[in-house]
């Protein structure tokens, strides 16, 4: 995990070789570290990049503050996936749908968010890259192989929730390209890049959850935000 941090901040978590970060790279202007490529990883870039995007985005379309307990945060987060999830596919219309239920797919497999799917009546399939979790279950659903699934589940799903850990590992964009190419509605899952919303739903995305992890799950207030792609975007 990659943290920049001026007025706002900006993070990137990826997963590859550690790296310390530049030692120039304190106190310097972020632009600056960005334009001189001051960073030793694509990860120091990403964190720099997300810190610039936060002074220049436009605000989010919705905020929700929630300052309770470690595991009412963490349901609570569950639930505004499943609650956008119902308003993107609200809005598609039910007569787009693949299948008799409406089918989600969710690429990084996590528990909280495939359970509130679930219980909201959704279909839901869930893959995932790391070998420590393919193959294992997670709220009854068995995970799948991203490398192996993702194809064949994207074009069958309505709607596919991606975590934004896909930038950093370079399948974002094909992601992003097959989900259009199939009709299949997109909701990213933006701890990494978590200011880049205004951008990512100008791109075609249709809704962009801004999560505030590590910091969400720490004691005391944490705010999500919520960008999404309006209704002439859309059209």
């Amino acid at each position: 995990m990659r943290l920049a941090q001026s007025q706002h901040y900006g993070l990137c978590v990826a997963v590859g070789r550690r790296l310390l970060p530049h030692p120039d790279m304190a106190g310097l202007d972020a632009r600056i570290a960005l334009k001189e490529k001051v960073y030793r990883s694509y990860a120091d870039r990403m964190a720099l990049v997300d810190l610039v995007m936060g002074h220049v985005s436009r605000g989010a379309d919705r905020e929700v503050l929630l300052n309770t307990t470690f595991r009412e945060k963490y349901e609570a987060r569950a639930e505004l996936f499943a609650d956008e999830s119902e308003r993107v596919l609200r809005r598609k219309g039910s007569r787009n749908r693949k299948g008799k239920r409406p089918r989600v797919l969710v690429i990084g497999a996590t528990a909280g968010i495939i359970r509130a799917l679930l219980k909201r009546g959704f279909s839901v399939c869930a893959t995932d890259l790391s070998s420590e979790v393919v193959g294992s279950r997670l709220a009854g659903v068995k995970i799948k192989s991203g490398r192996e699934a993702n194809a064949r589940a994207a074009k069958e799903a309505d709607l596919a929730i991606i975590t934004n850990m896909t930038l950093p590992n370079g399948t974002l964009a094909g992601l992003i390209e097959m989900a259009k190419e199939h009709n299949t509605s997109t909701i990213l899952w933006a701890i990494t890049g978590r200011n880049c919303g205004h951008y990512y739903t100008e791109s075609g995305v249709d809704s962009v959850i801004s999560d505030p992890s590590p910091f969400l799950l720490l004691p005391g207030p944490a705010t999500m935000a919520i960008w999404r792609r309006s209704s002439r975007e859309a059209e």
